[in-house]
């Protein structure tokens, strides 16, 4: 990594975890968030240290984020009535991201926020899932 990327992705996890994206934060904080990550983008490795600072599930996208939805994300995020809605956070490719969100949107009641930067194949996006009161 280069001295650019360094200070790019260290200003860049400042912010988010310092309250830029209060949503992030907030949603890493709770007991039940699960995070997803793609540790090959510039700040991955950050924003798994991050997670596991915060003792967060943490799940390597790998070749198909489809798979890791089916097999391992959807059955964590099923509740049964005396569960509490889980969160989901993470840091992944755009068009991971837009495959992730539809899934997880599609299953529950979810509310989206979510930061994207960069463009084309390099273009990632910070986000939360996070339970929407049913009223």
């Amino acid at each position: 990594m280069d001295r650019r990327t360094f200070m790019m992705t260290g200003a860049w996890l400042s912010t988010a975890a310092g309250g830029a994206w209060p949503w992030l934060a907030h949603a890493a904080a709770r007991h039940d968030t699960l995070a997803v990550i793609d540790s090959t983008l510039a700040g991955g490795p950050a924003f798994a240290d991050y997670v596991a600072h915060m003792k967060l599930p943490v799940f390597e996208t790998g070749d198909d984020i489809g798979v890791l939805w089916y097999t391992t994300l959807a059955p964590r995020l099923r509740q049964t009535p005396a569960q509490s809605p889980a969160s989901l956070i993470g840091l992944i490719r755009a068009s991971d991201y837009f495959v992730l969100k539809e899934l997880a949107t599609r299953v529950g009641h979810m509310g989206e926020h979510s930061y994207e930067q960069g463009a084309g194949p390099i273009a990632h996006v910070a986000f939360a899932l996070t339970p929407r009161l049913v009223r």
